[in-house]
């Protein structure tokens, strides 16, 4: 094993030279971009599936079925060939995989509802069963019924099986036949009783009771189950209906008697939808409408040739709710997608710049002895190709594992970008510069001039501003979009960080020169020495710059998409409740004085207020609530809403009119003038005072809120609305069913919770959070490796400084007034950044799928994620810049002396 090692050690050393311990951190650096581009978007999609998987488990067993029909004079044919149970299943295998080819799969696990096929005649009277009086005579259908005995168990007897033809010309065939235990107890029958259908007799063999009342099976025909009443249509009397199931031998026999025109063949089959994911939906969604719309063509050989089956399903309108959310969310996510990518691309390019550093030597002791560009370029090439093969294997095996699933097509285009940058970045990074070497003895070195450098870089800058300019445009023109046609404008804040970043390094040297003189003129020298070298080698470079840009936006943006979504979700709590408890008390009682009381007094309650709810008529006839309640009192449980303020002050004062305030449509009933509502026996003179958008506890867009002293009597509220948003439910609603058995408690917090827990904005909302999350990681990885690219410089400056006799807290000062400002600089920018996104980015988002409301929702700047993401980038590198001037002071000055010479 150790053998092993050294080999390995050996051969590694041999791929990467002088920098191997860098390869290494290298190969981690790239590890971690990988996993974050195939992991976020695999876990999102994880999420996602998972939400779907909860849309569906709380839908009903019966919306998560296909329904297929046919008449059975159509599957007869023109020859009239009677259908038998065989030509029924045999049909049932061809639609199961007609729908199976749509991508329908039928349910085949123990849980799910058993398949079943059927015919079923129309309604056939009958005598031989109990008739009640002024009812015409009971009709019965005919159902034959495949799994009969998997939906019911028998209570009496046995199930039919078939039948017996016409002992002679004239009589009637007998057909075995089973029935409810209600429908026996409602007819009169029990095993052994006959019922005369015309050419079929019917014997009942068998009493059974059903299984699952509720499965489709017994609801699919209104009176499978359950006897039901035929409302009276003169000249007829109303009759009760009734249905038996009869064996498949019976088919026949009354295919051959009865009308068939009104005979059905059903399939019904359970969709297999729990292994359905977020990328299937679509798709399944889509060919299940277009089977619902269109039916499905057979071909029944030996029967009529080709038919087509009318399909019913529910499915579809299970998924269409969702497929909008996931289409709304899609878009957003993957715009935080391609952010993560970028960041992940900008570490591997500092990871490159690492190595490329400590192999700089090595590189150009060879270009000394004759190496030409294209031989270094092969070294790190290869050594790339190796750590990309390692690392993203590992990745993708690690990411595989972590979110199990189909994942996101996109996370493997944005692992391809990363292993492109993988690999060419390091041959440019550490290549490049290695141009102006003279590899040959008494060659000149050619050194670019300053206004060929110049002029190269603003080429540069410019034809990045332009590409960041054009998405930005498309991105407004086109909107976002999912997949991977869209990844040019899922990078909106790459685009912009790009012009972001630009601005702050041309702007960078001019404010530290400035500062630099402010500090010249002081008494003190470390702060201006520290600026001046700020000025003359700024230890961040265009890549650091633009990645904490990027970063800062990356963290601030989402976070302040989440407090945007979370004011929307509060306010729409806010708009369906209206207040934080709302205690409804039964009809025709009131709250009693006592339990007001204790319910002010419990913990968390801020205010009450009783309401008196009415019934009040205008002149013109018209009928609306009106509402008593103390003004005062109602504002301070309704005011802490958002929104417009109650108008208390309007409904001062009492006299013979009555200040009153009212919604919308109540305000058009009721006048500018004064009108009297008749309230019971008494009558209330109004005169409107203010509008109000509605009343918390009154259904209706219609109420009138008058002070509780309009009365027309004692006021005895039948409304209490409570403010509190630290109130217990759960007591709340024990007392009042103590109290006041039959009330009703309407909570805030339930609502809220409703639609923070909806599985469409609950998956979202963490996939937003991770990719927050994982923001932040490259945020610290970027501002180290930015301060490791110069800790060897700010060492040697530390124990120079120290040899000079310079205190150790000027020395640490000293360098934080060098690497301090392009720190600064580039949270400045970020801060910018984040800022923008608002405005550029933020209206082409529809984020209606994270707070679950379906309302627009507008994203606004919020001071604190901006301001508290920039300190926090200062407060990281200051800390990073501690710990470094500890260990150097630890190490001792003459160690990086040694290494400096």
């Amino acid at each position: 094993m150790r053998t092993l090692w050294l080999r390995l050690r050996t051969a590694w050393v041999t791929l990467t030279g002088t920098g191997a311990a860098a390869s290494a951190a290298f190969g981690l650096l790239v590890f971690a971009a990988l996993l974050a581009s195939l992991a976020i978007p695999r876990e999102s999609a994880g999420l996602r599936t998972g939400a779907l998987q909860r849309v569906i488990a709380a839908s009903q067993p019966s919306d998560r079925t296909v329904i297929g029909t046919l008449g059975e004079t159509t599957m007869a044919g023109p020859g009239g060939v009677p259908v038998s149970a065989g030509n029924i299943a045999s049909a049932g295998a061809t639609l199961r995989a007609q729908l199976a080819a749509g991508g329908v799969r039928v349910a085949s696990d123990p849980g799910a509802p058993p398949a079943w096929e059927g015919l079923t005649t129309g309604f056939v009277p009958v005598t031989g069963a109990a008739q009640v009086a002024r009812y015409g005579r009971p009709q019965f259908e005919m159902a034959y019924r495949t799994e009969l005995d998997r939906y019911s168990r028998i209570v009496a007897g046995r199930l039919p099986v078939g039948g017996s033809a016409p002992a002679a010309a004239g009589q009637p065939a007998v057909v075995q036949a089973a029935v409810t235990s209600t429908t026996a107890a409602r007819f009169g029958l029990r095993v052994g009783s006959r019922l005369d259908a015309g050419p079929v007799q019917l014997v009942i063999t068998g009493i059974i009771q059903p299984v699952n009342p509720a499965a489709d099976f017994w609801t699919v025909l209104p009176a499978a189950a359950t006897p039901a009443v035929s409302p009276a249509t003169a000249p007829q009397l109303p009759y009760w209906i009734g249905a038996v199931f009869i064996g498949p031998g019976a088919l026949p026999l009354i295919e051959s008697g009865l009308d068939t025109s009104e005979m059905l063949v059903t399939w019904e089959y359970a969709a297999a939808l729990g292994g359905v994911t977020t990328g299937q939906a679509g798709g399944l969604e889509a060919n299940l409408s277009s089977l619902v719309s269109q039916g499905v063509t057979l071909f029944l050989p030996g029967i009529v040739g080709d038919a087509t089956v009318t399909i019913n399903s529910q499915i579809p309108s299970i998924l269409s709710p969702y497929i909008a959310a996931q289409n709304a969310a899609a878009p957003v996510l993957e715009l935080l997608y391609v952010s993560l990518a970028a960041l992940g691309a900008v570490v591997v390019l500092l990871g490159a710049r690492l190595v490329a550093q400590r192999r700089a030597a090595e590189f150009t002791l060879m270009r000394a002895r004759g190496a030409a560009l294209y031989q270094l370029s092969w070294l790190v090439f290869r050594s790339s190709v190796v750590i990309a093969a390692v690392a993203g294997a590992a990745a993708a095996a690690l990411a595989i594992g972590l979110t199990p699933g189909d994942g996101d097509v996109v996370a493997w285009w944005l692992a391809g970008v990363t292993i492109v940058v993988t690999l060419a970045g390091p041959v440019l990074i550490s290549v490049v510069p290695q141009r102006v070497a003279a590899p040959v003895a008494g060659r000149t070195r050619r050194r670019a001039g300053g206004r060929r450098s110049a002029t190269r870089r603003i080429i540069v800058e410019a034809v990045l501003v332009a590409a960041a300019i054009g998405g930005l445009i498309v991105l407004r023109n086109e909107g976002l979009t999912s997949g991977n046609s869209g990844l040019y404008q899922s990078a909106a804040p790459v685009l912009i960080a790009i012009p972001v970043a630009v601005v702050v390094l041309r702007c960078y040297p001019f404010l530290v020169r400035e500062l630099a003189r402010i500090a010249g003129l002081s008494r003190g020298v470390v702060g201006f020495v520290g600026l001046a070298r700020a000025t003359r080698t700024p230890p961040g470079t265009v890549l650091p710059s633009f990645a904490l840009v990027l970063v800062l936006a990356m963290v601030a943006f989402p976070d302040m998409i989440s407090t945007s979504v979370t004011r929307t979700q509060v306010a729409a709590s806010w708009q369906q409740v209206g207040a934080d408890a709302i205690i409804q008390a039964p009809r025709d009682a009131v709250i009693p004085p006592a339990l007001q009381s204790q319910i002010a007094a419990m913990p968390g309650v801020v205010s009450t207020a009783g309401a008196e709810v009415e019934d009040a008529t205008t002149p013109a006839g018209y009928e609306m609530p009106i509402v008593f309640v103390d003004p005062a009192q109602y504002a301070a449980v309704v005011d802490q809403a958002p929104g417009t303020r109650f108008p208390a002050a309007a409904m001062s004062g009492h006299g013979r009119i009555v200040p009153a305030v009212a919604t919308a449509a109540a305000a058009q009933l009721v006048g500018t003038a004064p009108n009297d509502l008749t309230v019971g026996t008494g009558t209330v003179t109004v005169e409107l005072a203010g509008r109000i958008g509605g009343v918390p506890g009154v259904a209706g867009n219609e109420a009138v809120v008058v002070p509780r002293q309009g009365a027309p009597g004692p006021f005895e509220p039948n409304l209490l609305l409570v403010g509190g948003s630290g109130l217990n439910g759960a007591q709340l609603t024990a007392a009042v069913s103590r109290a006041l058995p039959g009330a009703s408690v309407t909570l805030r917090a339930t609502a809220l919770a409703a639609l923070t827990t909806a599985p469409v904005t609950q998956a979202a909302q963490t996939a937003l959070t991770q990719g927050l999350a994982t923001a932040a990681g490259f945020g610290v990885l970027v501002l180290l490796l930015s301060l490791l690219l110069t800790a060897q410089s700010r060492e040697i400056t530390l124990a120079a400084l120290a040899t000079m006799g310079l205190r150790r807290w000027q020395a640490q000062l000293l360098l934080a007034a060098e690497t301090l400002p392009p720190v600064v600089a580039a949270a400045i920018g970020g801060l910018a950044c984040a800022w923008l996104l608002v405005p550029l980015v933020g209206p082409s988002l529809n984020l209606a799928a994270f707070s679950g409301t379906g309302s627009a929702i507008t994203v606004t700047p919020a001071a604190f994620p901006l301001v508290g993401s920039a300190v926090g980038l200062v407060l990281a590198a200051l800390l990073v810049l501690a710990v470094q001037a500890v260990i150097t002071y630890h190490r001792g000055s003459a160690r990086a002396l040694r290494i400096a010479d």
